[in-house]
């Protein structure tokens, strides 16, 4: 069976019994912050990672050359860009992170866990951590 015929049966049957329950997360053209994002060029490459963080845990500051969407699974994060916008993100919401630029989260009143999805290019790391990586500057990736 091919993936297409595959799919095709699966949609069949999904209307015919009506069991499943498809609810939009999320549409959106824009990130948390309401500026734009945009597909990297190349060869496309998905990535997903569940992270977790304890209670008070901060990630480094870090930025994203590619578009990455998250959907919080538990717990609450708050998100902070470097230059002091910030989005709380709780257990059930889902966002488009901001796009090269700095920010951080930090889990508030408890641990938190949450999916994050890349849409990059192979060759395009997913992110950079500020001071860390040898390419630190997220913006270099604007038009690749």
């Amino acid at each position: 069976m091919t993936p297409s015929s595959l799919l095709f049966a699966f949609t069949i049957s999904w209307l015919v019994c009506g069991q499943a329950f498809a609810q939009q997360l999320l549409r959106t053209s824009t990130s948390w912050d309401g500026k734009g994002f945009s597909y990297p060029q190349g060869k496309a490459e998905l990535t997903s990672v569940k992270l977790r963080l304890e209670s008070g845990q901060q990630t480094p500051f870090h930025c994203h050359p590619v578009p990455t969407f998250g959907y919080v699974l538990s717990g609450q994060i708050l998100v902070e860009t470097a230059d002091g916008n910030s989005t709380m993100m709780k257990a059930g919401e889902s966002a488009v992170e901001v796009m090269r630029t700095l920010h951080r989260g930090t889990a508030i009143d408890g641990p938190a866990e949450i999916v994050v999805f890349y849409a990059g290019a192979q060759g395009i790391p997913t992110t950079l951590t500020a001071g860390k990586d040898e390419h630190q500057d997220c913006k270099k990736y604007i038009g690749r």
